[in-house]
């Protein structure tokens, strides 16, 4: 993709974000300072555009075409009315010297981050589900439902934005247009500081945030962090003014529209919303805030609602991925649930003692805000004063939710209120000021994070990479070089059918793959699979311990199996459950559980590679239901044949008087006949073809020892692991 392309794309999708706030202001006869105007109705318009892609994704109408005319008929009266309106009255001046150490501060690191964001995108979230969830979107035209994706169920406002400037200029317009967030972030708090006559205060907090190391590699990227920060700090900057102009009304709709989008970026954006509610109670602790409090919550509401309406109407769960016990559905597994929000807590650190220190300075946990934000504790001296109460108040709104996701990304929408807050409290010193946006030029800089960083902590800037920026450097060639996951994209979209379907253990870049894909972890049905590809060689998840339960034969048209035992980690499964009237074996006609009723048939298909799972922690009152339908039969004895990896089960029958008279007997099974091929015949009945089998995971070695034992037929060897097609 041309260069000059990439940048009219991100422009015009930028412009288009610029042009709603400005009809919006204008419709309500909203005004601002020079400059500020501009700033404020770019980010207010954002929320806007986003919404209005996402209207046109329901109707199957995202196309190039019919973005470019959205965006023009925007562009055209928004600019008219701008040309008509008078001059309108400057921000307060900025100090020459200040004026220069923020402008050069500015355009360095401006060099440093466009270079990067019109580079071709390899940042690990961003190739693979921000901007594979918006390829897909355009090669469809607009939504369509995805189960085996669960980042698919997130909110995706940003990701409205990147569709599109992606419809023009693909990956590196869709980053930039991340990127003109960040760019916009100092400018924004530049603007709030003149406006309130703190100048230096507003230079110094500026620059703490846009040269935060983590700030920027995000900020370059297909992420949503920056976005989320800068839309917050808007949101903040309208709420201040509200306070200034003495309750202006004609605010709280642009305000209810940055709140609900803050959440409408990121499900933790939450917090915006209540942010705002909390300024209007305080502001006014009468009724007199209720008709405010309501205007703000509906235009909220109108951008953040319809995530959880889609949500609920395909994935049965208006907050899928999480809430899940409490939605549940056959699309993400509890345990999944869990497992993630206890990873997202501690990532698997051995303590987290260290953690200022290591989300300032060594960045283990995906990313480092810099080794200045070290000082960030001086920031609540800010509370003796007003102004520093209430920069300090979205702070912890937006630091509530880190304990939940402790990655350093996590922190930035908190950052330009902590900065507001330090630089408020040291602004009695220019020097001191001077020399905290020194050091963060300092440590800032790609040469010398290595030298103060955790090997470990290695998500920032690494370089300027102009050539492959302007195109000098062949951006095919940039990425065959430095990208493993590009030339696994093209050799998987080489050798696999469009038709066909791509399981992996690993994550892939999805927004360059135009097939099919399956993650493991990604659904209930990713991990299905991979319990099925596991089992041949895990001798505990076969059927191997029978639970015998003999009795009295008797009629009956409906039994139960109880589940009483209790265990922190293990989970209920059955791998085969049969009756038996003497010799003869009976089927049951249906049969439910609780919980995940909708693999249950899994238990009664004699298929020793499938199993039903509960996909919950072994807990007493877990059941299954089994019915013979409207004939009762003859039953005498009942077969359960499970994997050993449960072994606090506790199981016993009931219905027609079984809880006292069925007599259990336990028999531990020799393996049987080899399952590989079963296994691979099996996945390819769920509707998989393929298989890429990362180097290191647990079955790679077997199967590249002798793929035909599996029924595998090798097609690429792609170097962090093989495909691999299912014959």
């Amino acid at each position: 993709m041309n260069v000059f392309v990439i940048v009219l794309a991100a422009a015009f999708t930028v412009s288009v974000c610029w042009a709603c706030g400005t009809l919006l202001f204008r419709l309500l006869g909203l005004h601002f300072k020079r400059f500020e105007q501009e700033l404020l109705a770019a980010v207010t318009g954002a929320p806007l555009l986003s919404m209005t892609v996402f209207g046109l994704c329901v109707i199957h109408l995202a196309r190039p075409m019919v973005f470019l005319a959205l965006g023009l008929l925007l562009l055209a009266p928004a600019a008219w009315l701008t040309l008509l309106q008078k001059r309108r009255e400057p921000l307060p001046p900025l100090p020459n010297f200040w004026k220069y150490l923020f402008a050069a501060s500015f355009a360095i690191y401006a060099l440093l981050y466009l270079s990067n964001c019109l580079a071709p995108e390899i940042s690990p979230d961003g190739s693979s589900y921000h901007l594979g969830l918006v390829a897909r979107y355009l090669r469809e035209h607009g939504f369509v439902r995805i189960t085996t994706n669960l980042y698919a169920s997130l909110s995706q406002g940003v990701e409205m934005l990147f569709l599109f400037a992606f419809a023009f200029g693909r990956h590196s317009a869709a980053a930039t247009v991340h990127t003109s967030f960040l760019f916009a972030l100092p400018l924004l708090i530049l603007s709030y500081c003149r406006r309130i006559g703190h100048p230096r205060a507003g230079v110094t907090a500026a620059m703490l945030v846009y040269l935060s190391p983590v700030v920027g590699i995000d900020g370059v990227s297909a992420y949503t962090d920056v976005a989320l920060a800068t839309t917050a700090f808007t949101l903040f900057y309208l709420l201040e003014i509200w306070r200034e102009r003495r309750d202006d009304d004609r605010l709280m709709i642009p305000i209810g529209l940055l709140a609900g989008f803050c959440f409408a970026i990121k499900y933790t954006g939450f917090v915006a919303v209540l942010y705002m509610i909390a300024v209007l109670l305080i502001t006014h602790r009468n009724l007199g805030s209720f008709p405010r409090i309501v205007t703000s919550s509906l235009a909220s509401a109108a951008i953040g609602l319809p995530w959880l309406i889609k949500n609920w109407i395909w994935l049965w769960n208006p907050f899928s991925p999480f809430f899940n016990r409490w939605f549940p559905n056959p699309f993400v597994h509890i345990t999944l649930e869990n497992f993630w929000r206890e990873v997202l807590r501690t990532y698997q650190l051995p303590s987290l003692k260290p953690l200022f220190w290591i989300v300032t300075v060594t960045g283990q946990t995906g990313g480092h805000i810099g080794p200045v934000f070290l000082l960030a504790p001086v920031a609540l001296l800010a509370l003796r004063h007003p102004r520093g109460r209430r920069c300090l108040l979205p702070a912890a709104f937006f630091l509530a939710t880190f304990p939940a996701n402790i990655g350093g990304r996590f922190l930035i929408p908190a950052l330009p209120f902590l900065s507001l807050g330090m630089a408020y409290v040291l602004e009695f010193s220019a020097p001191l000021l001077v020399s905290l946006v020194a050091a963060s030029l300092l440590f800032a800089w790609p040469t010398i994070i290595p030298k103060y960083h955790s090997p470990a902590g290695d998500w920032h800037i690494e370089h300027m990479p102009w050539q492959v920026a302007l195109q000098i450097d062949s951006p095919i060639s940039f990425l065959e070089r430095r990208w493993w996951g590009y030339n696994v994209a093209r050799k998987i979209n080489d050798v696999i059918p469009e038709d066909k379907t791509l399981w992996s253990n690993d994550p892939l870049p999805e927004s360059y793959i135009r097939r099919s894909v399956m993650v493991n972890y990604y659904s209930a049905d990713g991990e299905r699979i991979e319990d099925i590809l596991q089992t041949p060689l895990v001798q505990d998840f076969q059927p191997l311990w029978e639970h015998r339960f003999h009795f009295s034969p008797r009629v009956m048209s409906h039994l139960r199996i109880v589940q009483t035992g209790a265990a922190g980690g293990d989970v209920w499964n059955i791998g085969e459950a049969r009756f038996y009237s003497g010799d003869d074996e009976v089927n049951p006609v249906h049969a439910e559980s609780n919980p995940f009723p909708w693999d249950i048939h899994f238990a009664f298909d004699h298929n020793p590679v499938t199993r039903w799972r509960a996909w919950e922690v072994l807990r007493p009152g877990q059941y299954i239901d089994v019915f013979f339908g409207d004939t009762p039969a003859k039953i005498d004895r009942v077969e359960l044949f499970c994997g050993h990896d449960q072994w606090p089960v506790r199981m016993h029958l009931e219905g027609s008087g079984l809880e006292k008279d069925a007599q259990l007997e336990t028999i531990h099974l020799p393996p049987g006949n080899d399952l590989r091929r079963l296994a691979s015949r099996t996945i390819k009945s769920l509707g998989v073809d393929y298989l890429l089998i990362a180097n290191n995971y647990m079955s790679a070695a077997d199967m590249r020892a002798d793929p035909a034992r599996w029924g595998l037929r090798e097609v690429a060897d792609v170097g962090m692991g093989k495909i691999y097609q299912i014959q």
